[in-house]
This record gives C-alpha cells, structure tokens and sequence, in this order.
C-alpha cells in the first residue's frame, strides 16, 4: 500500500526544448507540479520578485534562481494570492497552490505560448503545445516580443503585457513612451524644488519596487561608474536628491532609467507624483 502512495506522487522529469533545460513534469493531468516549477511560473509572469543568478547559465533557465522548497515561505504564499486573485470566478484566495491552481496556472502558460506563436516569437518545434513550463524556451520568445514593442527585456510576462499579446496585431515600432510622457530630467527639477512632498517620494518608492533587480542594479552601477555583479542598489530618492547633470555617470544612470520603465510602470508612477 505504501509502495502504491509513493508511486501516486512520483514527479517525472521532462525537457523544456532550448537546450535541453530540465523541469519537473507530473503525468499529463498535472503538469504544473512541483514547487520549483511554480515557482518559476510565478515569477514568468511576474508574480513573484526574481532572484537574479549574476551568471546565468541561459541554456538551463532564465537568469532568476529556482528551488524546490516548501511554497510555504511568505512571499510565495502572497505570490500565489496574487494569481489567484486575477482568476476570481475559478479560485480561491487561499495561498495555497491546490489542484484548481495549478490548472489555472498550466492554462496560463500555455496561452501565453500559443499567443507568442501566434505573432511568430516562437515556433511549435520551440514550445510544443504539451510543455507548459516557463523555462528558456517561453523565456527567450517574450524577450523577442518586449523587444518588439520598446518594453523592459527581463522575460517576464506581466499580466498587462499578455493583454497586448490577446491584440490581433503587434506594431512592429518599439513605443516604450509616449511622445506626450514627462521626462525624468523634468520631474527632477520639480522634485529639486520640493524634495520634502511625500506624493515624490512616495512614486519612487513605488517605481523602485516595481523595477527588476536587473535593471536597478544596471542603473546602480552607472550612478557610480562601476561594473559590479550585485551592487547595494542605489535608492531613487538618493538619485534624485543628489543627482548633478555636470555628472556624466548620474545622466547615463537616469537615461537608462527611463528607458527601462514600461508604459503602465510609467503611469501608476506619474499617478502617484501628481497625488495631493
């Protein structure tokens, strides 16, 4: 009886199709199985903050780090509350990542991947249809697609960018900001002004929490002219406070700043600097 317990949760191991990258697989009822590959889910489509890998060996995954512990540490219980609260006709808010979850996520994914084939950043042969992992194969085709449309390169495919991806049509132009978008360089004069309006400090706060590890630590490293592999990431309040235009490493740390922050990113921000 024991024997046939064990045997009932035996997870069987399969390839995602880029380089033979191993991820955990279930028999074909429950793909979505394991705490690692939930884990990555969860982070692919931008639940759950990364943990950048400084060298990422990007045959084997995307450049964020993966376990298979428990998913009963608190950031992924609030990760998993955040999927689910997307789903409410079908899950229950629990934190717990049950059987309706995990098919809801499976389901997930693989729209995702059908709608990456759709507009050609990836193929069948690439992501077949019956491997609803996020492994490099979905990693590398979303990054095709970021590029496409002037967004953030970092592979994770947020709910909002899977909404542009249900379009029919891509514009071929990347658009990462509006023409009629404030620049940074002219918020940094209203910030210098009044650097003690909470509504500022408030927006960067939240802009900094919304940014990828990856990018903050490019954008760290430019403010100080160094090349470190994790840097103590600078705060926006401190880059505004101190910033100097005479400073060629502040202007390049603020330039790539703004080219990194997504159209949705930008807007909750500019809501936020604006709020009395």
């Amino acid at each position: 009886m024991l024997d046939f317990f064990i045997s009932t949760y035996i997870i069987f191991v399969n390839q995602d199709t880029l380089n033979g990258s191993l991820v955990a697989k279930e028999p074909k009822s429950m793909a979505v199985s394991s705490p690692e590959v939930i884990r990555h889910i969860l982070i692919g489509l931008g639940y759950l903050a990364p943990e950048i890998d400084p060298k990422p060996d990007l045959t084997k995954f995307a450049p964020w780090k993966r376990n298979n512990n428990s998913l009963t540490d608190d950031p992924t219980e609030e990760a998993i509350k955040k999927f689910q609260k997307q789903y409410p006709q079908k899950l229950e808010v629990n934190g717990n990542a049950d059987a309706p979850t995990r098919s809801v996520m499976e389901e997930t994914v693989i729209g995702l991947q059908n709608r990456l084939k759709f507009h050609g950043f990836a193929t069948n042969a690439e992501i077949p249809s019956d491997k609803p992992f996020y492994g490099p194969a979905t990693y590398t085709a979303v990054k095709k697609f970021q590029k496409s449309q002037g967004l953030t390169e970092n592979g994770i495919a947020t709910i909002e960018q899977r909404q542009i991806l249900q379009q029919p049509t891509l514009t071929n132009k990347p658009q990462s900001q509006p023409q009629s978008q404030i620049k940074l360089i002219d918020l940094l004069a209203q910030f210098k002004k009044n650097p003690q309006n909470p509504s500022y400090s408030t927006a960067l706060n939240n802009l900094q929490q919304n940014l990828p590890k990856d990018v903050l630590h490019k954008v760290t490293n430019k403010w100080r002219g160094t090349n470190d592999q994790n840097p103590e990431i600078v705060k926006l309040t401190n880059l505004f406070t101190y910033y100097d235009n005479n400073n060629q490493n502040h202007r390049d740390a603020l330039n790539h700043l703004q080219s990194q922050i997504t159209p949705a990113i930008y807007k909750e921000f500019i809501n936020l600097w604006n709020k009395k």
